[in-house]
């Protein structure tokens, strides 16, 4: 089984948990592990395509969250250029829809996961939770 696939289901265990004391450290951990399970998944799929498999492992270690978020934002703007023409429909458009929803997710999560972990003085509540689950 791969970390995403574990993550996932753990992020939504800890959103879930009914202990009222923890209620604050159970979301929080929920979002921080939510954020991981997609970190990890798209570092996944990417390093797939590297056609070194010795080698796979230490190409993952190199990608740096804030470099991934920063990129992820530009692509969102690019995109998002892109589509407010209203392009005719092709597997191209297809693909750049998709796209845009992982970038702008990616960089959703990433600030979710950024004030769960340093933004204490913020609550946590259903909204994170529903992002957790």
């Amino acid at each position: 089984m791969s970390l995403p696939s574990e993550l996932l289901p753990l992020a939504s265990h800890l959103a879930n948990l009914d202990a009222e004391a923890h209620r604050q450290a159970s979301f929080r951990r929920a979002v921080s592990t939510a954020y991981y399970a997609l970190f990890h998944l798209l570092v996944s799929e990417t390093t797939l395509n590297w056609s070194r498999d010795e080698t796979r492992s230490a190409l993952g270690r190199l990608f740096e969250h804030r470099k991934m978020k920063g990129v992820c934002d530009k692509k969102v703007t690019e995109l998002n250029k892109l589509l407010k023409d209203n392009p005719q429909d092709s597997p191209e458009l297809t693909v750049s829809k998709h796209l845009l929803t992982i970038a702008n997710t990616f960089v959703q999560v990433f600030q979710e996961r950024n004030d769960a972990d340093y933004e204490t003085s913020k609550g946590m509540g259903p909204d994170q939770r529903a992002m957790a689950n």
